[in-house]
């Protein structure tokens, strides 16, 4: 389908919107609210989970244990503890690698109280975060707190969830103690994921209208197809495994099943999508300016112009702001393959907590770095040993890496006093260079601003996307010039170096080690997890009383 079709299907159906990749259905969400005593709450049900053994104790268990990698290998305070920054790269980092979410708010600051109104849900992690670190007066967090952190916002997750699928079942007018056939719950959950993609434009909808917008969904989101077919299986796995006999007897679903479908839907649908983000890597590869990770701009735009294809039209402007666009040589702008596949203009935003984004491949990749190493830091030899024998998607293991990569490498650890900080920009950048079709190149910030292509209209005034007379120029200019690049280049040589450091936590001139804190660390965190319990009940006692004075509205709870 050509990109203006999308467009003005869109366009009517939800204001003027950019469909120019592939998970363009392009939600429109407001900026949503929760109060502070909801977010306390959860907060405490995670807390109280952790002293037994349901759920929820499992859940909080099993999130410590995919954080642990990920926790030893960070750099630590003085205190042998995470600190402010490194919690919010390592919740960024799990979320990510668990369900392709990219949380808003993880890297937003200060600013969230807002007692009147409540929070805006962008602003909840931070709100959470700052709960922890005043009880922690310093200390900064354990794995286990970071655990703990991990789960509550995963239950708030959870808790929308269930909220959306309530107004779903409202709008076809059921009762969540109704329970319904297959092919009714199907409908059912057909309905809640086309809410899912499209955000507002469904909320305010009649059935009538929101099944004849169900019907058009396939020329609205290319893929909805595929989308129906996964939904459905979930549902399938859900009720073989978690349904009473009574109910695979009788075919019957009642709210809690078909809640669980949503809740596991919401959890993978980032790796079911990521099989379209390696068809988009696919097609670049195929454009690649020798095996450098880029595509010249010129390249890019050529399968819209000549095949009307409705991927790839994104403006030079829009992508230099993404920090997808390689400027180094002057006149000749080339795209990066893997920063522009991690981008916002190909998320989904899928609730107000987080949008599902396609899963960096160089998370991956550092992450077998840390299991291997198990510390913020290692030799130059170490490292290039390791990465020497690691595959990616394009590149086979072992090989010999090059003498300019290893003298980069040697680099970096003179900069550190021998050694190689493996969460700082320049190792980021070499990794970049060992990887360039996977790990995406890291800017030197403040000079990238990656905004969605709706927060980017709303900024600019303008689309995010390039007109055609806009591709036909760059075209034709790239074809006027006899030679792109000078073919006798290395293949490392060809991507540019910037030799601006930036870390994720500043080096104190002497690394104080955690071990050395270790016959005392049982007792801290048992009087932390003694403080923050009182805190929670506090705090949600104190909310209710607040609430009782102030109504948020009647807003029904499904409890499952």
């Amino acid at each position: 389908m050509s990109y203006l079709t999308i467009l003005t299907l869109s366009a009517t159906l939800m204001g003027t919107v950019d469909a120019n990749t592939f998970l363009k259905a392009n939600p429109t969400l407001s900026s949503e609210r929760i109060s502070e005593a909801d977010v306390q709450t959860s907060l405490l049900a995670e807390v109280e989970g952790t002293l037994g053994e349901g759920s929820a104790s499992s859940r909080v268990k099993q999130l410590e244990e995919t954080l642990r990698p990920i926790y030893a290998a960070l750099p630590k305070n003085e205190h042998g503890y995470l600190g402010h920054a490194t919690v919010r790269y390592a919740l960024h980092r799990l979320f990510v690698m668990r369900h392709g979410w990219v949380i808003s708010g993880l890297d937003d600051a200060g600013g969230h109280r807002n007692s009147s109104a409540g929070l805006l849900k962008q602003q909840v992690p931070a709100y959470i975060q700052d709960l922890f670190e005043k009880r922690l007066g310093g200390r900064g967090f354990g794995l286990h707190e970071l655990g703990v952190l991990a789960a509550t916002i995963e239950h708030l997750v959870h808790s929308e969830t269930i909220k959306r699928l309530g107004d779903t079942m409202n709008l076809y007018k059921r009762l969540p103690t109704s329970v319904m056939s297959v092919s009714e719950a199907d409908d059912l959950l057909d309905t809640y994921m086309m809410s899912y993609i499209l955000g507002d434009a469904v909320r305010s909808k009649t059935l009538k209208e929101a099944l004849a917008l169900k019907s058009r969904m396939p020329k609205i989101y290319l893929a909805w197809t595929q989308t129906v077919e996964f939904v459905h299986k979930v549902r399938r796995n859900v009720t073989e495994s978690e349904a009473s006999p009574e109910q695979k007897s009788s075919g019957g679903l009642d709210f809690s099943l078909v809640a669980r479908t949503a809740e596991r839907v919401g959890e993978q649908f980032g790796s079911f999508q990521d099989g379209d983000c390696k068809e988009i890597k696919a097609s670049l590869i195929k454009m690649e300016d020798r095996g450098t990770g880029r595509v010249h701009l010129s390249e890019f735009y050529k399968p819209a112009l000549e095949t009307g294809n409705w991927q790839f039209q994104e403006s030079e402007a829009y992508l230099r702001q993404l920090g997808a666009l390689d400027e180094s040589v002057p006149g000749k702008p080339r795209v990066i393959i893997p920063n522009f596949i991690s981008s916002p203009s190909n998320c989904i935003a899928s609730s107000s907590f987080y949008s599902v984004c396609c899963m960096n491949e160089c998370e991956g990749l550092l992450g077998h770095l840390e299991q291997e190493l198990a510390s913020p830091e290692a030799s130059s030899t170490a490292i290039a040993r390791i990465v020497s024998n690691l595959p990616s998607s394009s590149v086979a293991a072992p090989r010999k890496l090059s003498p300019a990569l290893l003298d980069r490498l040697g680099e970096i650890a003179l900069e550190h006093s021998g050694t190689v900080p493996l969460h700082g920009r320049l190792f980021g950048q070499w990794m970049h260079h060992a990887f360039p079709r996977e790990c995406p190149y890291p800017h030197v910030a403040g000079t990238t601003n990656p905004q969605s292509p709706d927060e980017w209209i709303k900024e600019n005034g303008g689309d995010s996307a390039a007109s055609k007379e806009e591709m036909l120029a760059i075209v034709g200019k790239a074809e006027s010039e006899a030679n792109a690049a000078d073919s006798t280049e290395t293949e490392e040589h060809a991507l540019p170096w910037a030799t601006e450091e930036e870390l994720l936590v500043a080096r104190p001139s002497q690394m104080q080690k955690a071990e050395r804190a270790s016959l005392f660390t049982g007792l801290r965190n048992f009087v932390f997890f003694a403080a923050i319990v009182s805190a929670a009940y506090g705090l949600v006692q104190i909310s209710m009383g607040a609430t009782k004075a102030t109504s948020y509205g009647g807003t029904e709870k499904f409890m499952v």
